[in-house]
């Protein structure tokens, strides 16, 4: 298990009051996944975290893990990780 201190690329993500980073998008899941993948996990351990540390919406779970669609995703594609929060909270704004 990976400690904390190594998810600091994660902290600027929005959360919701449980303290679970918010995937209601596409958007926000492939940046979500990509940087996971960039910083060390495989796609199985980046699945595995999400699904245990993000308050997903119907929608992004069914494109992205019901229909598997996040095995095609690359830390290649990665945007910085204050980039991807920064649009990520924008479009959780927007849609708020």
């Amino acid at each position: 298990m990976r400690e904390e201190s190594s998810l600091d690329f994660l902290e600027k993500f929005p959360k919701d009051r449980n303290g679970l980073y918010i995937v209601y998008e596409l958007y926000t899941f492939d940046s979500v996944f990509r940087l996971l993948l960039k910083n060390g996990f495989d796609h199985k351990e980046a699945l595995c975290f999400i699904i245990a540390n993000c308050s997903l919406s119907a929608f992004a779970f069914q494109e992205r893990i019901h229909n598997k669609s996040y095995k095609k995703l690359s830390d290649k594609d990665a945007l910085p990780s204050d980039l991807a929060a920064y649009k990520a909270r924008l479009v959780y704004d927007l849609i708020t």
